[in-house]
């Protein structure tokens, strides 16, 4: 994947309850389960990737942020692509069987999303999410979370 702009979901698991607080978002209540964040990265999506699944210690910036510190992330979903694709993917991701939103405002504080993270209590399935963004012309790409 070349340094590049793009978009990503990121699939994380948690496995026990979690009560978050996260910046100005405040106290979130996540039930265990697994968890699609979407994101967009305008200048280096390797780069903001790599921040990603980096782990250790960092600035909390991102809403995504604090959940990483306590979430595996198991597989990441992107495309490398000029514009902000996050809020289609999100509603792509919506539409998935047993979505769900557990935190209204996170990951969307600039846009008019209800958020960026969708619970699911089993794995999503990628194939359902591929088709439908396939059906809006848009492509999407899988990677197991220790790629390089």
């Amino acid at each position: 994947m070349s340094q590049d702009k793009g978009s990503y979901a990121l699939l994380l698991a948690l496995k026990d309850e979690l009560r978050l607080n996260v910046g100005r978002l405040g106290l979130c209540l996540l039930p265990p389960g697994y968890y699609l964040y979407v994101g967009s990265a305008q200048a280096g999506l390797e780069r903001r990737l790599s921040r990603h699944l980096g782990g250790g210690q960092k600035r909390l910036r991102w809403h995504i942020d604090y959940l990483l510190q306590h979430a595996e992330v198991v597989e990441v979903w992107y495309a490398l692509a000029e514009g902000r694709l996050e809020c289609i993917w999100g509603r792509a991701a919506r539409q998935l069987p047993q979505a769900r939103i557990p935190t209204p405002g996170f990951g969307s504080s600039d846009c008019r999303c209800r958020s960026h993270l969708i619970f699911f209590p089993a794995p999503p399935s990628f194939s359902l999410f591929r088709d439908k963004l396939k059906e809006q012309g848009l492509h999407v790409e899988q990677r197991h979370a220790g790629f390089g």
